[in-house]
C-alpha cells in the first residue's frame, strides 16, 4: 500500500508546545500508512535525533523573515514538489505562504491548523500596519487554499479563520492530547526537603509571565511557607536576564528556581505538588493537560479557553488583575488539596479526547480523508 507523504511545516522543531504535540503524533502514527516529515530553521533541532528514530525527516529549511521571504518560498516548494501528498502547516498566519506555496507545487490536500488566539509576539507587542496589512492578505490565502481547517480550540480557531468556518464541514476541533503512561505516576518526593514544590512550564516571554511568578515567590516568602516554584524552560534570552534580576532584588533565590530547558519533566511533575500558569493567553496549553494528568492542583490565568479543565477540579481559574499576593494564596491553598484518583482522571481524560493516541487518530484520519477526496 502506498504510504501517504506528509510534510508538516512548523517552525523549528524545537521545544516548545506545538512541537511535543507533533512527536505525539509521529510516535503514534501508523509508519505503513504515513510517511510524516517535518521543516525546521535550525541546524540540529531538539527532535531531530527521535524524528529520525521514528522514520521521520527534519528537512531544513531558511525562515520567513526579511530578505530570506522569497527564497523560504522557494526553498519550500522544492522540498514540496512531486514529494509530498499533505501539508499540514502550524505557522499561524504564515500558513497563507505555505499553503499557496503547496498549492503551487501541486499539493492537493493543504491542512492549516490554528493554536493561538493572539497575534502579538513574544514581547507582547501587537503588529504595526505593515504587518497588519500582511495578516490580512495571509488570512484570505489561508481561507482561499487550506481544504482543511483544524484547531486546538474553539478560541484559536475563531481567531485564525473567523466564525464562519468553524461551521463548515472542513473545519476540526481537535484538542491538545497527553501520553498519559508519561505523566501519570506515583508522587515521588513532593516535599523535597521539606518544601513543596510548585511548577511552572515555558518559554521565557513576557506571554508566560515569569515577571509576575517572581512577585508570587515575594509575596510567598512574606510568610514565610517553604513553598518553592520551579521554572522551566529555554534559558538565555532577555526576558530571562530580567527575571533573574528581579530575583535577586527581591532575595527570593530560595522561592524561585529556573531549571533550564529539561528532558526530564515528567519527573520534575512527579517531585511537585501543584502547577502554576499566569500565561497572558494561551491556544490550548498542553503543559495544562500534562499537569493535570500528573494529578497537579493547578493556579491558572483565566485569560484563555476553559476547554483545557478536565472538569474535576484540579484547575482554580483566576484573573491575574488579582495581585500576586492573591496567587500566592491560592498556590498555597493548591499544595495542600487532595487530588482525584487515577481513575477520575482517566476518565476525564478518556471523555474529552485528550489521550495522544485519539489525538494522533483524529489527524491521521483527517489526512486520509483529504488525500483520499482528490484520487
Amino acid at each position: 500500500m502506498k504510504k501517504i507523504r506528509v510534510l508538516i511545516v512548523s517552525g523549528n522543531m524545537d521545544v516548545g508546545g506545538i512541537e511535543n504535540q507533533l512527536m505525539h503524533l509521529l510516535r503514534n502514527a501508523d509508519k505503513d500508512k504515513f510517511q510524516i516529515d517535518f521543516t525546521t530553521n535550525m541546524e540540529h533541532p531538539f527532535y531531530e535525533e527521535e524524528i529520525l528514530s521514528l522514520g521521520g525527516k527534519c528537512i531544513r529549511i531558511c525562515n520567513t523573515e526579511g530578505k530570506h521571504f522569497f527564497r523560504y518560498c522557494k526553498e519550500l516548494y522544492d522540498v514540496l514538489k512531486g514529494k509530498y501528498d499533505v501539508v499540514h502547516s502550524h505557522e499561524l498566519y504564515h500558513s497563507g505562504l505555505v499553503l499557496l506555496t503547496a498549492k503551487l507545487a501541486g499539493v492537493k490536500s493543504r491542512i492549516v491548523h490554528a493554536h493561538n488566539i493572539s497575534d502579538a509576539d513574544e514581547n507582547d507587542s501587537y503588529p504595526g500596519i505593515v504587518r497588519k496589512i500582511y495578516n490580512f492578505a495571509m488570512r484570505r490565502l489561508i481561507l482561499r487554499y487550506a481544504t482543511q481547517f483544524c484547531a486546538c480550540s474553539s478560541p484559536a480557531g475563531e481567531f485564525l479563520y473567523g466564525k464562519e468556518i468553524t461551521k463548515n464541514e472542513n473545519y476540526n476541533l481537535v484538542f491538545n492530547s497527553i501520553d498519559v503512561s508519561k505523566f501519570m505516576r506515583p508522587k515521588e518526593n513532593a516535599n523535597y526537603d521539606g518544601w513543596a514544590n510548585v511548577l511552572q512550564i515555558g518559554r521565557f516571554t513576557n506571554v508566560k509571565n515569569q515577571l509576575f511568578s517572581v512577585e508570587i515567590a515575594n509575596e510567598i516568602r512574606k510568610t514565610n511557607k517553604k513553598i518553592r516554584i520551579l521554572c522551566v524552560g529555554n534559558n538565555g534570552n532577555d526576558y530571562e536576564q530580567e527575571v533573574k534580576k528581579k530575583i535577586n532584588e527581591y532575595g527570593v533565590s530560595e522561592y524561585i528556581q529556573l531549571l533550564g530547558v529539561r528532558k526530564d519533566v515528567a519527573n520534575i511533575m512527579a517531585a511537585c505538588k501543584a502547577f502554576l500558569l499566569p500565561s497572558l493567553y494561551e491556544g490550548m496549553p498542553l503543559v495544562l493537560l500534562e499537569a493535570q494528568t500528573a494529578a497537579l492542583n493547578c493556579v491558572v490565568a483565566d485569560t484563555f479557553s476553559h476547554e483545557a479543565d478536565f472538569g474535576i477540579g484540579l484547575i482554580n481559574w483566576l484573573s491575574l488583575e488579582s495581585g500576586s499576593r492573591v496567587w500566592a494564596e491560592k498556590i498555597a491553598e493548591a499544595t495542600e488539596l487532595k487530588a482525584p484518583d487515577e481513575t477520575v482522571i482517566m476518565n476525564a481524560i478518556n471523555k474529552h479526547g485528550f489521550d495522544s493516541k485519539s489525538f494522533c487518530e483524529k489527524i491521521c484520519s483527517i489526512y486520509e480523508k483529504d488525500y483520499h477526496r482528490f484520487m
